[in-house]
């Protein structure tokens, strides 16, 4: 479970930016089904974080990118960093909506996931799914709920 030494906030250095990315990136950090899944997180900063997940693996029967696959990347992104800039309190999901625009049938997604607002108890993303070629594929909005203690990992 990743537990983060600092909080994530517009003061955070570069030095402990890079700490956090790579405690991401560490094998189960995301959860089972986020590395079932294959996302691997590649940019952190305190008002967005961008991850990716392979089509190969993620499809539903028709060869298609599963839409599921797009709200758990999402939910992954906007979860993992409602945590962060929470200084690791417990987050749970409150409301998600997804619109899937274009399928994916190869290689990889990438989510990006932008704060909206960010409040005491309540942090909202809006999070962009494209291609390889940058084409949007989906737009998912989360909301989450800070709780008051701290995730016991």
């Amino acid at each position: 479970m990743l537990r983060p030494d600092v909080s994530l906030n517009a003061h955070t250095t570069p030095e402990e930016i890079d700490m956090l990315l790579e405690q991401l990136r560490a094998p189960g950090s995301g959860g089972e089904l986020a590395e079932r899944m294959g996302i691997e997180f590649v940019e952190l900063a305190h008002d967005h974080v961008t991850a990716t997940a392979p089509v190969v693996g993620n499809r539903q029967p028709m060869g298609l990118f599963h839409g599921g696959g797009h709200v758990v990347l999402a939910e992954s992104l906007a979860s993992m960093h409602s945590y962060l800039l929470s200084g690791g309190k417990n987050v749970v999901g409150v409301d998600l909506n997804a619109t899937h625009l274009r399928a994916a049938r190869e290689g990889v997604v990438t989510g990006r996931a932008e704060v909206l607002h960010q409040g005491r108890t309540i942090v909202s993303h809006e999070v962009k799914m494209t291609d390889e070629a940058g084409k949007l594929l989906s737009i998912v909005r989360i909301t989450n709920m800070i709780l008051k203690t701290e995730s016991k990992g």
